[in-house]
């Protein structure tokens, strides 16, 4: 440990160094392009050598500033990592979810008042996206994702049988007996669902040529928005029933036919292996189990 030395330098220099550039280093870092300079300089006068060839636009790593990088890049990310566990186990409070905006909005949000009342001392915090998190450079506790399980070092798992249902407004069918037949469902516009592109699937199921039900140029994907269109009355959507439940509650759209399909990514619960024993996410694991 007494070998290090300069450690604001060494920073400066990594940043520098991964951004290739010492003015992104001095908006990263909210200082300014001088004082990341000097500091480079100190760390080349100590160690004696050149670590970066400046060129009009920008920098450009020696052979030595590649060794040096390649090791600062494990420090700094071995320090970050430390740091968030020792965040993570001292904030024993919060969670933080990632999920995407359309579980939230038609799944999660309504629920969390439930969670309040059943856990008043865990604060939920929900972080609205898509990306794939990488656990080790991330705040994330728990990721609420919708796949095929590929994710190694990871715990998950599925949290419900998921099915997918055709729906639609009742102002769009009304005057049709329901259950409708294929064909009739078949001559009505059809919702898209970039993500879940399940109606060749309902074909086959039902008996119809694919043809019949062919995608159209617009579709959908966000899945909150395929069914506020369904509800709107603009088409026919086969939805997941989990995020369209609360809106067959309450009559918003009614099932077209009693017909059940089975999507190609199912819903997962995912943590960092081992926190799952973790008594705040184990709670909410434990709740989410309840409602599903």
């Amino acid at each position: 440990m007494n070998e290090v030395h300069h450690l604001r330098a060494l920073q400066a220099f990594d940043t520098a160094a991964t951004h290739s550039s010492l003015s992104r280093a001095a908006e990263t870092l909210g200082v300014t392009h001088g004082a990341v300079s000097r500091q480079i300089k100190q760390l080349e006068t100590y160690l004696g050598v050149h670590l970066l060839h400046r060129r009009p636009n920008g920098v450009e790593k020696t052979d030595a500033g590649e060794q040096l990088h390649k090791a600062t890049r494990q420090a700094f990310a071995a320090l970050q990592t430390g740091i968030r566990s020792v965040k993570r186990a001292q904030d024993r409070r919060a969670i933080t979810i990632s999920l995407s905006a359309s579980l939230a909005t038609k799944w999660l949000v309504p629920r969390l008042p439930a969670f309040r009342t059943k856990h008043p001392g865990i604060a939920l915090y929900l972080d609205t996206n898509d990306e794939v998190i990488d656990f080790d450079d991330s705040d994330v506790d728990v990721a609420l994702r919708y796949g095929v399980p590929d994710w190694p070092n990871l715990h998950y798992e599925r949290l419900v049988d998921e099915q997918l249902v055709v729906v639609a407004s009742p102002a769009l069918v009304a005057g049709e007996d329901l259950p409708m037949t294929p064909a009739a469902i078949s001559g009505l516009p059809l919702l898209h669902d970039q993500f879940d592109p399940a109606w060749g699937k309902w074909a086959n199921a039902v008996g119809l040529d694919q043809s019949l039900v062919e995608a159209a140029d617009l579709k959908y994907r966000d899945s909150a928005v395929l069914i506020t269109a369904a509800i709107d009355g603009q088409g026919v959507a086969l939805a997941r029933r989990l995020l369209v439940q609360d809106d067959l509650g309450a009559g918003r759209v009614v099932r077209l036919d009693t017909t059940t399909i089975s999507p190609d990514r199912e819903l997962y619960f995912v943590c960092r292996a081992g926190d799952e024993e973790r008594v705040l996410i184990r709670s909410f694991r434990n709740w989410l189990l309840s409602l599903c």
